[in-house]
């Protein structure tokens, strides 16, 4: 692999970061109109060719979130690369624009976490980037799935920066101002001094509405890719931790390192070096291609310093270890990468690869390809997503699934929805104070309470009547009703309405451990 130095940059288009040296590759040319295999099926999975985003684009930033008003399940939202917003629902099958970001640009990170200020439900986060391809910027905004509007939020604290990495975790623990659910924010560039390649990281916590410094990665990177997944139990580490994949410094173009921090200890510790070295890449949280353990880290595409790459990693935080996956139809640097449902044609999960630069030049693409995981069927009604951010104190046991911690919560294999708690006041507010119009509307669907069960109740006791949270007195068959008085018609009882369709937030004397609205299984429909 070719060193190459910082200085070997050159000026480039506007909305694009590159480096001199890259060869073209040759395209393998897939149909892009159906979600069919483009290659042989492997024991580990497929790829699937998907349809086209609307707008071909490099340089953007991907994550995965609850579908707005019109699209039905979880969709993988393309963010960036200029003002837009387009989002793909594999249960529909089609892609949607979105409303732009207020503030244009390419070279941003995003990821997915609670909406601040009292908004319900998630929010996309937008942070950082490059105005005009040559300013870095410190701009943060949020995109509302239920409003379906954009929220403007405090800017990155350390100034601006671009080509960062951006992933969801719990907060650290003993950090002042931080709570709940955080936004992490790592390295990047600021294009400016004589060593603009950052270590830098920032946490953003949305119950606060406040961003805070938190230790630095060990390596500068540039281009990185970012997620939040299972720690490793090999290092000691426990609950959601934040991993930093391959990117690139003054001193390397395509770095094959590999670090994790873990929110508890506040630190990082070094991985095992990835299979491929790897700049301008991408990164997703997704089921192991095992189909036993959830949470592998994905590591898809980019360039080593020459040539663009099709490579698929994938590291488990069980065995500490990355295996080799199928390459992607189409070798791409400058992609995003997302981990969502597979489309309806697939009960699986999928992780997504969306636009780039296939080529030796900074023309972008549009495609759109999924890496189709083997073993990681949905079950029906089963709530399966890709990213769970847990309290510190669950652990991965060998095998999969979480097993509780003395001290310390699960992540909760049920993915169902906790009741919702009193929203924080204050915080960002939406633009308008309304909703836009065909902004986003919550579908359907009742929201089970969270918990253990009633321990048996003695023989005096009255016992709940199964379904209906009636009392009922001893010695009464379940589903019984009363014996109606003398001159009482007996009435018939209505049945209990479902519960309403909520969403956790985060206020002073609740912190809840963030669920993210169910993955819907893709289904029939379209």
């Amino acid at each position: 692999m070719r060193r190459m130095r910082h200085s070997d940059q050159d000026e480039s288009p506007p909305g694009r970061t590159r480096y001199r040296g890259w060869r073209r590759l040759a395209v393998l040319a897939v149909a892009p109109l159906l979600a069919l295999p483009s290659t042989a099926a492997s024991a580990q999975g497929v790829w699937l060719t998907l349809p086209q985003m609307p707008t071909a684009r490099a340089y953007l930033a991907g994550a995965a979130a609850k579908c707005p008003e019109g699209l039905h399940g979880t969709c993988v939202y393309a963010v960036g690369a200029d003002a837009k917003l387009e989002a793909y629902s594999p249960a529909v099958g089609t892609w949607a624009t979105l409303p732009p970001l207020k503030t244009p640009r390419s070279n941003l990170a995003s990821a997915t976490a609670p909406c601040p200020g009292g908004v319900r439900g998630d929010c996309v986060y937008a942070i950082g980037g490059l105005v005009g391809g040559t300013t870095a910027v410190a701009t943060v905004e949020a995109y509302s799935t239920e409003t379906n509007a954009w929220l403007s939020l405090p800017s990155l604290p350390g100034g601006p920066r671009a080509s960062l990495g951006a992933a969801t975790a719990p907060c650290p623990t003993g950090v002042g101002g931080l709570r709940g659910t955080c936004v992490y924010a790592l390295g990047g560039t600021t294009l400016t001094g004589a060593d603009p390649i950052l270590t830098r990281v920032e946490a953003y916590s949305p119950a606060t509405n406040t961003w805070a410094t938190v230790s630095s990665l060990q390596t500068a990177r540039s281009g990185l890719g970012a997620t939040g997944a299972p720690c490793p139990g090999d290092l000691g580490l426990r609950g959601t931790c934040v991993y930093a994949v391959g990117g690139g410094n003054t001193g390397d173009a395509a770095l094959g390192t590999a670090e994790v921090y873990s929110p508890e200890l506040d630190g990082w510790q070094p991985l095992p070096d990835m299979p491929t070295e790897r700049g301008l890449t991408a990164a997703a949280t997704a089921p192991c291609p095992d189909g036993m353990t959830d949470g592998c880290v994905y590591a898809v595409g980019g360039t080593n310093g020459t040539d663009n790459l099709a490579a698929l990693d994938a590291y488990s935080p069980v065995t500490n270890a990355w295996v080799t996956l199928p390459p992607m139809p189409t070798a791409r640097r400058a992609l995003a990468a997302a981990a969502a449902p597979c489309p309806k044609s697939r009960k699986s999960d999928c992780v997504y690869a969306l636009g780039g630069v296939p080529g030796a030049d900074e023309t972008p693409t549009a495609r759109a390809e999924a890496f189709a995981i083997e073993g990681s069927e949905q079950r029906p009604g089963s709530d399966q997503q890709p990213e769970r951010p847990t309290q510190p104190g669950a652990v991965t046991p060998p095998g999969g699934g979480q097993q509780q911690n003395p001290g310390g919560p699960t992540w909760p294999d049920h993915q169902q929805r906790p009741p919702a708690a009193e929203q924080q006041p204050g915080g960002a507010q939406q633009p308008g104070g309304g909703q836009q119009p065909g902004g986003a509307q919550q579908p359907g669907g009742a929201a089970q309470p969270v918990g253990g069960q009633r321990p048996p109740a003695r023989p005096d006791q009255q016992q709940a009547q199964p379904g209906t949270g009636q009392q009922q007195k001893p010695g009464r068959k379940p589903g019984q009703r009363p014996p109606a008085k003398p001159g009482q018609k007996p009435s018939a009882k209505p049945a209990p309405k479902p519960a309403p369709d909520t969403y956790p937030q985060e206020g002073p004397e609740d912190e809840l451990p963030f669920v993210r609205p169910p993955m819907e299984e893709p289904d029939g429909s379209s």
